[in-house]
């Protein structure tokens, strides 16, 4: 395993793309690298504070709401140098959701006060964090103009097509479990167990255990 750079890594969070050398040099004085955190952990829940932002460096977090019967509804997922909480770096504030990790994970962090001093002496950062939520609403608006009037069976379909794009091959594991994957199509695990079987039957896919090759 590469030895973890607290440079690179934040200098690869989206959210700081297009800062000066110096200026991550800055904010890797204030940051908190490789907390390691085992599958299944929460990272935090819904109405804790909102106190620090976070950077994924490896693994995956899946962010959730839970609805009225206390069932999970999946809002978006976090992989390798994702941010999230930026709003911790701003406001005073509980948080609305639940992040739990999906896999074992490793993760940066900057805390609000010590942030918000650097801030004062760096404005292009707010600048840089502006533009990242605009790219965030962006893939949001996205998702759910791209999956929101499919059937299941389309969404599914669509869901493989996506992934093998950002994995960069047509034979991938799934990098959610079926549930989770169910939520996050907002269909039932029966459903979904379906529609893979319709898609094998089709010949669209292969598929064995959690492991996908598109035909």
């Amino acid at each position: 395993m590469e030895k973890h750079s607290a440079f690179e890594c934040v200098r690869s969070a989206p959210i700081f793309v297009g800062l000066d050398d110096d200026t991550i040099n800055k904010l890797t004085t204030i940051s908190t690298h490789q907390e390691k955190f085992p599958a299944g952990t929460t990272l935090y829940t819904a109405g804790s504070d909102v106190d620090r932002l976070l950077v994924i460096d490896r693994g995956r977090i899946k962010v959730y709401r839970l609805d009225e019967d206390g069932q999970e509804q999946i809002l978006y997922f976090l992989d390798g140098h994702a941010v999230d909480s930026e709003a911790a770096l701003f406001t005073d504030s509980t948080h609305q959701n639940f992040a739990e990790t999906v896999e074992d994970s490793l993760v940066c962090s900057i805390r609000k006060s010590d942030f918000q001093k650097l801030l004062g002496k760096t404005p292009t950062l707010a600048v840089s964090i502006i533009n990242a939520f605009g790219n965030r609403l962006t893939d949001l608006e996205n998702r759910s103009a791209r999956y929101g009037t499919l059937t299941a069976h389309d969404r599914l379909a669509q869901y493989l097509e996506d992934t093998a794009g950002q994995v960069g091959s047509r034979y991938f594991k799934l990098p959610l479990s079926k549930r989770d994957l169910a939520n996050w199509l907002s269909i039932t695990p029966e459903t979904l167990s379906r529609q893979f079987a319709k898609l094998t039957q089709e010949k669209t896919i292969v598929m064995a255990g959690r492991m996908i090759t598109l035909l």
